[in-house]
């Protein structure tokens, strides 16, 4: 979010020079501040929220990282955050990185069978020494989608904190920081087909916060430094199509999804996690006696790309984690790839990917 005051007094005065005169406009401040406010207004309205609640950052990391440090900042005496096990590391991290410098206690809360939080296990531990609570929407390893509504209802009555990883929601599902009830929620534009190093925070109208970064005053003196104009704007035109094409790509990604699942179970393999309750995008599968970096590197060589982790971590160890902690065997874990798709995947490509992954598995198995 750029406001008017931003803007330096001598740049406003240059572009009013160069409209009068004639010059291209579209490269004035004046364009840049009307785009961003526009874009704002775009973001702000497809997640429910008031402009002024969302602010612009680089990632995801960053919006969760402001998220989490900032509420210690209004924590009073308490010194307790309640987290799902399955987080990302982004929360798991940061929180980790206070309980060292801040003295904070963590408590973690594991799924049950399918990888999908209890809402009665994580409100067990939330207590009066509670500041804080984190649930993310959708698991980025299994796709599972937890109950974030549910437990903002149970945290109703409650003085906390209450920060939601949004980050594989849009496009896949509908998400309302209304309905949600959350005091913070976190984006990343390149999970909906943004520009990579965009994202964005909401924090509530009701939500005490602090600056993240002081400077120039840019987000409202929230977050200064110049802005990526052009990630945000390529951001809230991402957002805004998929936010669009949800209801009819919707389906069309559950059917791949379902026919891609049936087609492994054939082939021998193991779907893990709920699917009944997980986004229509992705399936988390595993072969036994075959490792998922093998199983992953062979696939890569026949030019398939898979994941045995999230994008976003350069190690398998946590994901191997967080299956287990959703009650999947150990050497069924271990053995575990994450298949993704778009709105752009087509059956043809699902076919291709089920015929080379017959071959490879194949010549694995003997």
């Amino acid at each position: 979010m750029v406001m008017k005051h931003d803007i330096p007094r001598q740049q406003r005065n240059d572009a009013g020079r160069q409209a009068r005169s004639g010059e291209d406009e579209s490269l004035s401040c004046r364009t840049i501040w009307q785009s961003q406010c526009c874009t704002l207004n775009g973001c702000a309205s497809l997640i429910e929220a008031l402009p002024s609640e969302v602010y612009f950052t680089s990632s995801a990391t960053e919006a969760i990282n402001w998220a989490i440090r900032s509420s210690v900042c209004f924590r009073g005496k308490r010194n307790k955050v309640v987290v799902s096990s399955i987080e990302h590391k982004a929360v798991l991290n940061t929180i980790k990185d206070l309980a060292n410098t801040e003295g904070i206690v963590v408590e973690q809360v594991r799924p049950r069978k399918g990888g999908i939080v209890s809402v009665e296990d994580l409100v067990r531990h939330v207590d009066d020494n509670t500041f804080m609570v984190c649930l993310m929407a959708v698991n980025n390893v299994l796709g599972t989608i937890q109950p974030i509504e549910e437990v903002a209802n149970a945290l109703l009555e409650r003085d906390v904190f209450y920060l939601v990883d949004a980050v594989q929601t849009v496009g896949k599902i509908p998400f309302s920081v209304r309905s949600s009830k959350c005091s913070f929620a976190a984006f990343s534009a390149h999970k909906f087909h943004g520009p990579k190093g965009a994202g964005a925070l909401f924090i509530s109208s009701e939500t005490r916060r602090r600056p993240f970064i002081t400077g120039g005053g840019q987000e409202s003196g929230m977050r200064s430094g110049t802005q990526d104009v052009a990630g945000i704007v390529g951001m809230a035109e991402a957002m805004g199509i998929a936010v669009d094409e949800l209801d009819r790509v919707v389906p069309k990604m559950r059917e791949l999804r379902n026919y891609m699942a049936s087609s492994v179970r054939k082939l021998g393999g193991i779907i893990n996690g709920d699917m009944s309750s997980s986004i229509p995008n992705m399936v988390n599968i595993s072969f036994p006696k075959i490792k998922g970096e093998v199983l992953a590197n062979a696939l890569s060589d026949a030019g398939v790309c898979v994941a045995t982790s999230s994008a976003c971590s350069a190690r398998s160890e946590s994901s191997q984690k967080i299956l287990e902690d959703a009650g999947i065997l150990p050497e069924i874990a271990s053995g575990a790839i994450r298949i993704s798709m778009s709105r752009f995947t087509t059956l043809e490509e699902i076919q291709s990917f089920i015929e080379i992954l017959s071959n490879v598995v194949a010549v694995l198995q003997i």
